[in-house]
């Protein structure tokens, strides 16, 4: 059965529904036209000149990252930065672009509840958003026994094979832990108004870590691109099953990107 990029774009929002969404983001299909064929897919955290550049030596037709090409569209379509650089290969390629970003990060089965798997929480739920309880993007449970957290810490850096993590110690054992993919240190007041001892995301800030030490609660930072990527391999088995459930015959692969920040 023949696949178009708008039955992959139906499909992706039966995923992670574009309702979902913070209001300042921009998902949904970046490039493209709806009626164009798909039978070859790349996966990837972010849509960089390097991932265009494979996509387009791959024969792709559709490329689906996390976050999206750009938040607040350009006012001129000229090539001034290497974004606008991709824009212009991938056209010129046939090659569509979706992205999937706080929805997927709210979606059941999206970037928190992958992340929320992996740490082995149990018992996880949402934690709400009083504005919009339909979101609910962060993700809170419970582990099956008290941690220490310097030995819960080093069981997120080797799930998610991070080279290093950094966390703060509020002196507290960690066993209700909320997570949040990428930046979510504006969810560490919600974690605590939902009981968590432990609030796990990335981009941390020094004085945001200082004033989670104040209020009793463990924090730990173990990277943007290491709390997120996870959900790429999750969304390619996602994408897989659902191609053979309606025998659609489409390729799906994934991207190979590099590790942004490094620690020594």
């Amino acid at each position: 059965m023949k696949t178009t990029v708008a039955d992959i774009c139906w499909t992706m929002n039966e995923i992670a529904p574009i309702a979902l969404a913070e209001s300042w983001d921009n998902p949904g299909l970046l490039v493209g036209k709806v009626d164009a064929p798909v039978k070859k897919i790349m996966l990837a955290l972010d849509l960089t000149l390097e991932v265009a550049e494979q996509a387009i030596e791959a024969k792709v037709d559709m490329i689906i990252t996390h976050h999206p090409l750009y938040f607040n569209l350009p006012k001129t379509l000229a090539v001034t930065d290497a974004k606008m650089e991709c824009v212009y290969a991938l056209i010129k390629s046939d090659i569509a672009v979706y992205a999937a970003h706080t929805n997927l990060d709210a979606a059941v089965g999206g970037v928190n509840d992958v992340l929320a798997e992996l740490l082995s929480l149990t018992q996880v739920v949402a934690i709400e958003n009083p504005e919009h309880p339909e979101q609910g993007l962060g993700r809170i449970g419970v582990l099956s026994e008290p941690l220490t957290l310097e030995a819960f810490a080093q069981n997120v850096k080797k799930v998610l094979a991070a080279d290093g993590i950094a966390f703060a110690d509020a002196g507290k054992p960690v066993y209700k832990v909320a997570v949040v993919g990428g930046a979510g240190s504006d969810f560490i007041a919600a974690a605590l108004d939902a009981g968590a001892d432990t609030f796990v995301t990335g981009d941390l800030k020094y004085h945001v870590a200082q004033k989670a030490l104040d209020q009793g609660i463990n924090v730990i930072d173990a990277g943007h691109q290491f709390t997120e990527m996870p959900v790429v391999t999750k969304l390619e088995q996602v994408l897989s099953s659902w191609a053979e459930e309606n025998k659609r015959t489409i390729e799906i692969i994934l991207a190979e990107e590099e590790q942004i920040l490094r620690h020594l």
